[in-house]
């Protein structure tokens, strides 16, 4: 009596493996495009700093604001020391939710993401720091140094990927918005 091996013919083994490649190409989400998520909370990291920054300087009546370094993917945020000439900008102001420093460091942030950071600022006469901006007691931003020129439009665009958000702060108004 013959012993009868058992077994996979090739024609079984490719017939499977092709499926599962199959399986694969249609249920695991493509590698190439990148999730936009941490794009979009980057950008709200960036709005809600000048948000605080416009409602801190209306709480208190002093001027407060924020400086935005694209280079190092970073937002901080400020209170102008109006006793000196020019304006000392001290960087001591708390997150009101984490209670550190408010520094965002988008590089290092464990959930927010951008590739780069690309800013456009108009403001109604020349300012010597465009990268810093405060809001005075009724919200309105204007440019750091000198302090009496006013802002027309802020606007930081982050891209990740093939994705890109705008943050965008209006003047007069303060308004800021995610577009």
């Amino acid at each position: 009596m013959g012993r009868r091996e058992s077994g996979y013919t090739l024609g079984e083994i490719l017939i499977v493996v092709s499926l599962l490649g199959i399986v694969a190409v249609v249920a695991v989400p493509s590698f190439s495009s990148t999730d936009p998520q941490p794009l979009e909370l980057a950008a709200e990291e960036i709005a809600n700093a000048m948000r605080f920054a416009r409602r801190e300087a209306m709480r208190l009546g002093r001027p407060t604001g924020f400086r935005q370094n694209s280079g190092q993917s970073r937002i901080r945020v400020f209170r102008a020391d109006t006793t000196t000439s020019p304006w000392t900008l001290v960087y001591d102001v708390y997150h009101p939710r984490s209670k550190h420093l408010y520094d965002i460091k988008l590089d290092s942030h464990p959930f927010a993401s951008a590739d780069s950071l690309s800013h456009n600022r108009v403001y109604r006469g020349t300012c010597d720091k465009p990268r810093n901006v405060y809001f005075d007691a009724s919200g309105t931003p204007w440019c750091a140094d000198p302090e009496t020129v006013l802002l027309e439009q802020f606007d930081v665009t982050l891209t990740l990927g093939s994705h890109s958000r705008v943050v965008t702060l209006h003047s007069i108004s303060g308004r800021v918005t995610v577009q």
